[in-house]
């Protein structure tokens, strides 16, 4: 991690899908098999599981960061949900799973500036940047942030045999 470049980039540069998930009160969930994003730190972000299919947003493959709640807080969702009003959705066709994960933990690194009395608006989250290792052409190094979090799995899955 210390041996490369690293540079600041906005969100817009690195996120290029942004999107706000849409207020669905639990009076008007229907019970289904579709998670439910909301602003928990718990489970994934997912608060529940609903069959709603108008008037939400579905995404899928992407970051969840939380706007509010537990603001700040951001998880990679490789499945399809709905996402609700707190959260919003930050998606790169480009990123794979493990790109994703090095993402979601500096993403999570909002959480030290926004709090439940400052949350996270579509304005704020759009004028955000991001420290991340560079290529030598000055662009993210995905490959390096994706291959870093391949060993890191590797290694966390050999302790756990090893117990």
């Amino acid at each position: 991690m210390t041996d490369r470049d690293w540079k600041a980039f906005g969100y817009e540069e690195i996120f290029k899908n942004i999107g706000r998930g849409k207020r669905l009160k639990k009076d008007d969930h229907i019970i289904g098999k579709m998670p439910y994003v909301s602003s928990t730190a718990q489970n994934n972000g997912v608060d529940g599981f609903v069959g709603n299919d108008e008037k939400v947003r579905v995404y899928q493959n992407c970051l969840t960061v939380a706007n509010s709640g537990s603001v700040g807080t951001a998880f990679y969702q490789p499945f399809e949900f709905v996402a609700s009003d707190h959260v919003t959705a930050l998606g790169n066709s480009k990123l794979n799973e493990y790109s994703y994960q090095f993402l979601a933990t500096l993403v999570s690194r909002l959480q030290e500036k926004y709090s439940f009395n400052r949350e996270i608006n579509d304005e704020r989250i759009r004028r955000e940047q991001i420290l991340l290792p560079v290529s030598l052409d000055g662009d993210p190094d995905w490959q390096f942030m994706s291959d870093y979090m391949r060993a890191q799995e590797a290694l966390q899955i050999l302790n756990a045999l090893k117990r």
